[in-house]
């Protein structure tokens, strides 16, 4: 799994919700963030990729993240956006139902799961709450 730390061991990720569910991207592997909805669909594509975005002149899939974790779908908000990811030489956007902030963490707050091939590192621990951490390169995976 890819991590932003610095010398003291703290990493970064982008914080944001979706199917109810508080989830991180490490902060290094995030593009931008944006409200596009100008999504062209493509046919025989697997179902939890919703279509293409022009991104910099670079055709980009847009992931449905719902589909991609296997929740229920539903309609999105008012707050949902993309967010543009990257792995290495590839970039993919996730739909999300809301970015909610960054935030730094230190290693003892993460707590790692055992499983190398899920698309769930882990949970950050943040006070009372779980947050589940994305292995970004996972979701460039097919299912």
């Amino acid at each position: 799994m890819s991590e932003s730390a610095n010398p003291a061991g703290v990493s970064s990720a982008v914080i944001f919700r979706s199917a109810g569910g508080l989830f991180a991207v490490p902060m290094q592997d995030v593009i931008e963030i944006n409200s596009r909805t100008d999504l062209t669909p493509l046919p025989c594509l697997p179902d939890y990729i919703l279509g293409v975005i022009n991104l910099m002149g670079s055709v980009t899939p847009v992931i449905d993240l719902r589909r991609r974790l296997d929740f229920e779908d539903c309609e999105y908000g008012p707050r949902s956006c993309l967010m543009v990811l990257r792995h290495g030489e590839e970039s993919a956007a996730i739909k999300v139902d809301e970015v909610l902030t960054s935030k730094r963490y230190l290693p003892e707050s993460f707590l790692p799961l055992p499983d190398p091939k899920s698309v769930i590192a882990g949970y950050i621990t943040d006070g009372g709450e779980k947050i589940q951490l994305i292995r970004t390169e996972m979701l460039f995976e097919k299912k």
